[in-house]
């Protein structure tokens, strides 16, 4: 409830959305998360992050990442429970990608990323991952 409140009022303020190549698409680079994940840096720890895309037209949708017994995997939909549920435009997600906006860095005023439940989750996500410099992205 106190959720979508929250979403209502940013949707809002924030009256405009915004423009998103027709050929970017955020399930093709969330889906890549296992391929960066070290199982080593996980160890044993168990953590549900949630993707909220909205606003971006057909990249709108919701993205589950799972870490569990030394396993990553990425499932359309929103569990029932999570660590972290990050609620952003599709831009928004290409600026973290690209390395153009550091989300530990970004003041929750901004309203660029909306956090619900730990907001630290997506932070920890990024320390279980290894990027190659040839990815071509700087972040998940």
């Amino acid at each position: 409830m106190l959720k979508q409140f929250l979403i209502e009022r940013m949707l809002k303020q924030r009256k405009k959305a915004m423009h998103v190549d027709e050929d970017y698409s955020v399930q093709v680079y969330l889906e890549k998360i296992p391929q960066y994940f070290d199982a080593e840096k996980a160890g044993t720890r168990c953590l549900t992050v949630v993707y909220e895309i909205h606003d971006s037209g057909s990249n709108d949708g919701v993205w589950t990442v799972t870490i569990a017994d030394g396993q990553c995997a990425v499932s359309s939909g929103e569990p029932e429970q999570y660590d972290t549920l990050l609620y952003m435009t599709a831009e928004t997600y290409r600026r973290i990608l690209t390395g153009q906006m550091e989300i530990s860095k970004m003041p929750y005023s901004t309203g660029a990323v909306r956090f619900f439940g730990n907001s630290f989750g997506h932070q920890e996500l990024n320390t279980y991952v290894t990027i190659s410099k040839d990815a071509g992205i700087a972040a998940i």
